[in-house]
């Protein structure tokens, strides 16, 4: 069997997997709950567990068609996609998925959005830095209305100098992702983690380029689509890549170690298809 037959096969499974029965069987309290009323029933699927974002016991409801971005926290109103997130980067950086964030002293994090329920439990740790992209009229490190202006293709940080960098559906928003990435593999530290999220196909041989600058002018090659962006309320910011099965080859000719993880941790709040997470870390010997 092929790898694209076998990604194929993933997702199907996946996707057959991610049901919301209307009378789930009882199970564990770690696990997906009997709705103990009607109107409890009448929220869908309903979880119970630790919430790997703020490290406490929660339930997670409001589950959507999409689940990737949606199932609030009882208490820190993460999504799926957040705790994902979360979930890998305690577990990668041997933190206790329950419990508040207690890295070493000297443990340098980089996330690239400055709101959001992960920003929030992070914000407070003494080595943590935040930004966002305002737009190419700005130098990265500038502040722009109190906030840090970075542009992941052209970063402000010296070399080797982060232990954890974070992204999270952000690598899809600029016109060249992997000199982003090798970016980041020079201000990491050797050892040192970018954890991230992209929207990515298995279906993908290659990465799926929807647009690219040409003669500086953007050149659309599909259809025009938008995410949200807080910073852009209103006109949201621009899909230049849905990212394929290449992606991990390309982060590995960078000189990344990379692998991508496979979540279904519905004890965590975390299922659904796309559940997928990635790590890129640079060598010790780098």
């Amino acid at each position: 069997m092929s790898i694209v037959e076998k990604a194929i096969r993933k997702l199907r499974m996946a996707t057959l997997k991610w049901q919301k029965p209307s009378a789930p069987p009882a199970l564990d309290a770690n696990s997906i709950e009997t709705p103990p009323d009607t109107e409890h029933a009448d929220e869908g699927l309903v979880l119970s567990g630790a919430c790997s974002v703020c490290g406490a016991a929660a339930r997670f409801t409001g589950f959507t068609d999409n689940p990737r971005e949606s199932g609030r926290c009882s208490n820190c109103q993460s999504f799926n996609r957040q705790r994902q997130m979360a979930f890998t980067i305690r577990e990668q950086c041997g933190l206790p998925q329950r419990g508040g964030w207690h890295f070493p002293p000297d443990f340098t994090i980089y996330n690239t959005e400055t709101t959001g329920a992960l920003h929030l439990q992070l914000a407070e740790l003494p080595n943590y830095v935040c930004s966002e992209y305002f737009g190419d009229e700005y130098k990265s490190g500038e502040m722009v209305d109190g906030r840090r202006h970075e542009d992941l293709q052209a970063l402000s940080f010296a070399d080797n100098l982060l232990d954890l960098v974070m992204t999270s559906d952000v690598m899809e928003h600029m016109p060249e992702p992997y000199a982003a990435h090798a970016e980041i593999f020079r201000v990491l530290k050797p050892g040192g983690r970018h954890i991230f999220t992209v929207p990515y196909s298995p279906l993908l041989a290659e990465d799926q380029v929807r647009a690219k600058i040409v003669d500086g002018e953007i050149i659309y090659l599909e259809e025009k689509a938008f995410h949200g962006d807080p910073v852009r309320p209103d006109e949201g910011v621009l899909v230049w890549t849905i990212f394929g099965l290449n992606m991990l080859d390309r982060l590995r000719s960078i000189g990344f170690e990379a692998s991508e993880w496979d979540l279904d941790e519905p004890a965590y709040g975390i299922v659904g298809p796309g559940a997928l997470t990635f790590e890129a870390r640079k060598p010790l010997a780098a």
